[in-house]
């Protein structure tokens, strides 16, 4: 029996030394070295210039890369299902990004954050925090965006305003509309004061400055029909009800299609002030299309009542995930830091004219000697800087509150039982996906 007992205990020792010797012999070993890495981005109006960026890695490190952009909406979902997605990929907004981890789609970065030695405290406060879910970080801002209020000074100037002074309140931005827009004998409108949705939605921005959102702070409440959502449609909706609805609509039908174009009615004079973004203001947009344009920029005004909101602004725009299935997780890491570095996102949106999310890269001359960009640049370092909360829910919610902005604004209709209902039928639908 001793015999026996001492030659299991042997054989035991064997395995164990092998199994330690294996375990060795794996952790000395270096990962696979990635041979190419593919990203993929939503935007991209010159796709060869962000080749040529993402060329820099390569020279770098020797590891091709290849860029995908602009991807076309429909093939996001593909792209991160099937069997081979990209190993970074770049959304024009964050909206999707919580419905996407629930799905299993994408990979809280907290690990390659740590293998890339990403320094979060390089980013401004209200970008970054738009990725965060509780304890977790989703994705990060490479660039971002924000809207602020656009004049025309010589549509001031023959309206007898002041062309160096925008409104200071929301209750004085109506008055100015009031006193800038034009309509005909027969009600037709000639020049329109201010378009709350010119070019797309923006009652994220009024909300906000009437003190609320879709959801509470956590984005575990919706708060779809509360005052504050109320009170901003309502505010909205005197820019289309005053003058008529339709009429606003038959003189506003296909502004959209000139907005990249000297046809656009803010460069025209037949829109007198709206909303828009950090763009506008560099060498692509009006510098292109109107060089000789008088305009001026400034921070979207407060309510009366709630003068502690001025500088209210919220951001959003674009960030970059992890698809959970990228076939090398930490070069993916390490590119993926390399993208947030402060020169990467200085050379990248100096070109774009967008914001940058990195406090270093913002103090770039590119981002600092245009007064006009400035504003927005002032606007994402202030404390009353806000991002767009979101939750699992919010692409079916998104789709859902266009029809309540068709309603409202372009028919006419009473808000309240409108947002009551998306309330009664919203509230259960993110009650479940919070589960």
């Amino acid at each position: 029996m001793k015999k026996v007992f001492g030659l299991i205990n042997i054989l035991m020792i064997l395995s164990m030394l092998l199994s330690a010797c294996g375990a060795g012999s794996n952790a000395t070993e270096a990962p696979a070295k990635a041979e190419l890495l593919r990203v993929w981005i939503q935007w991209g109006d010159n796709p060869q210039q962000i080749q040529s960026l993402f060329d820099k890695y390569t020279a770098e490190t020797g590891i091709k890369v290849e860029v995908t952009a602009p991807l076309e909406t429909d093939k996001l979902l593909p792209a991160l299902t099937g069997s081979e997605p990209p190993d970074v990929l770049v959304l024009s907004g964050g909206d999707l990004v919580k419905s996407y981890y629930k799905e299993g789609l994408v990979d809280d970065l907290t690990g390659a954050i740590k293998v890339g030695n990403i320094d979060l405290n390089d980013f401004f406060d209200a970008p970054l925090n738009q990725c965060k879910m509780g304890d977790k970080l989703l994705c990060l801002p490479w660039g971002t965006d924000m809207y602020a209020l656009f004049w025309n000074k010589d549509a001031f100037e023959a309206a007898g305003l002041d062309p160096e002074t925008p409104p200071a309140t929301m209750e004085e931005l109506a008055e100015f509309a009031d006193k800038l827009t034009k309509v005909a004998p027969d009600g037709t409108v000639e020049q329109i004061g201010f378009l709350p949705d010119m070019g797309w939605d923006h009652s994220d921005l009024y909300i906000n400055m009437f003190g609320g959102f879709w959801y509470n702070e956590d984005g575990t409440k919706l708060t779809a029909n509360s005052q504050p959502v109320i009170d901003a449609l309502l505010w909205q909706q005197q820019f289309y009800t005053k003058y008529g609805v339709d009429n606003v609509m038959a003189a506003s039908s296909g502004w959209a299609d000139t907005y990249m174009s000297g046809d656009y009615p803010f460069y025209t004079g037949k829109l007198a002030m709206y909303v828009d973004g950090e763009w506008m203001t560099g060498p692509n947009f009006i510098n292109a299309f109107k060089p000789e344009a008088s305009y001026g920029v400034a921070p979207f005004p407060p309510p009366a009542d709630h003068p502690e909101r001025a500088n209210t602004a919220v951001v959003q725009g674009t960030v970059a995930v992890i698809p959970s299935g990228a076939a090398n997780k930490e070069a993916s890491a390490k590119l993926l830091a390399w993208m947030m570095s402060p020169a990467i996102v200085a050379e990248e949106f100096c070109f774009n004219a967008n914001l940058p999310t990195s406090k270093t890269a913002a103090k770039d001359p590119c981002f600092t000697e245009n007064p006009k960009f400035k504003v927005f640049t002032d606007l994402m370092a202030s404390p009353d800087a806000k991002f767009i909360i979101t939750t699992p829910i919010s692409l079916e919610f998104n789709d859902a509150w266009g029809l309540v902005i068709e309603q409202v604004l372009h028919a006419g209709a009473e808000p309240k039982p409108i947002l009551d209902k998306l309330q009664a039928d919203f509230e259960p639908k993110l009650a479940e996906a919070l589960k």
